[in-house]
């Protein structure tokens, strides 16, 4: 019920992966009961030996009924399937919450839903490049900007509550529409991915006893499930390409004044790079 506090409010977590497992460890204690649909059979037996929810199931039918707040906690395109299947599934009238990574295809699919449902698109800019249940970590979201996206009919009530949400685990609520969030993940995230999975790509491996945490820390997100990696590019194709652009030009001026050069030409371009680490990077996000 939105008008209940949030002390009151049933969450249906689905997907007990490293943000749904994240998200239950932060919501203890702040809600009436966390419920979770986990299709996993070693997921449920470690969320129910770590009392990590109050109940686990794999039916959808037995968990989702019981819940006021439904969080779709899976990679994008799962979550793109399970989207229509909510309405067989429940016939309550919650609020339905993504955390998926892109959010165009998301919010028009919960635009489908049925009025008795409500709907805002999520995203938490947090996360590791471990994926199970196993790295689930009740501070992953403290301190991490939550993008949220309201649909043209989610009610200010859907809206203070999924706000509410974000809040309770620690995170900083940004309101923003499908399009912006898509274009500025796809540099700030997809982007990031692409070129570290392209650099851990182009390392010789003949140069592995060189390794050193330089490159261990610009290729990490390297390691991130192909899946959800792969669900993400695919949906936000369009951005991600526009990013790639962009960053193309920038390596082509590079490469020239490295090839002429001219040393005062190469410290300026890179110090562009300089500049926006600090004016941008370290002083974004967290």
């Amino acid at each position: 019920m939105l008008e209940l506090p949030f002390i009151r409010q049933r969450v249906a977590i689905v997907g007990l992966g490293l943000m749904g497992g994240s998200l239950a460890l932060a919501l203890r204690g702040r809600c009436a009961t966390i419920l979770a649909l986990e299709p996993n059979p070693q997921s449920i037996a470690l969320a129910r030996q770590n009392l990590i929810v109050d109940l686990v199931s794999d039916d959808p039918r037995e968990i989702l009924p019981q819940a006021d707040i439904i969080v779709l906690a899976a990679p994008v395109r799962s979550i793109l399937e399970m989207i229509p299947r909510l309405p067989e599934w429940t016939a309550g009238n919650a609020l339905v919450v993504d955390l998926g990574s892109t959010k165009m295809e998301i919010c028009a699919a919960l635009a489908g839903l049925p009025t008795r449902f409500e709907a805002v698109g999520g995203h938490p800019m947090c996360g590791k490049e471990f994926s199970s249940l196993a790295y689930a970590d009740a501070n992953l979201y403290q301190m991490a900007p939550f993008a949220l996206c309201a649909l043209p009919a989610t009610s200010s009530e859907a809206r203070g509550l999924a706000e509410t949400l974000a809040l309770e685990v620690g995170a900083h609520p940004l309101w923003l529409d499908a399009l912006t969030h898509d274009r500025w993940v796809a540099a700030t995230s997809h982007l990031p991915y692409v070129l570290a999975n392209a650099l851990a790509a182009a390392t010789p491996a003949e140069a592995a006893p060189l390794v050193g945490p330089g490159l261990r820390s610009s290729t990490r997100v390297a390691g991130s499930s192909l899946k959800v990696m792969n669900d993400i590019l695919l949906t936000n194709r369009c951005e991600v390409l526009a990013a790639l652009t962009g960053l193309q030009q920038r390596l082509d001026s590079i490469r020239a004044v490295l090839e002429s050069g001219d040393e005062q030409s190469l410290l300026t371009a890179l110090a562009a790079g300089e500049t926006a680490y600090r004016q941008v990077v370290l002083a974004g996000g967290r």
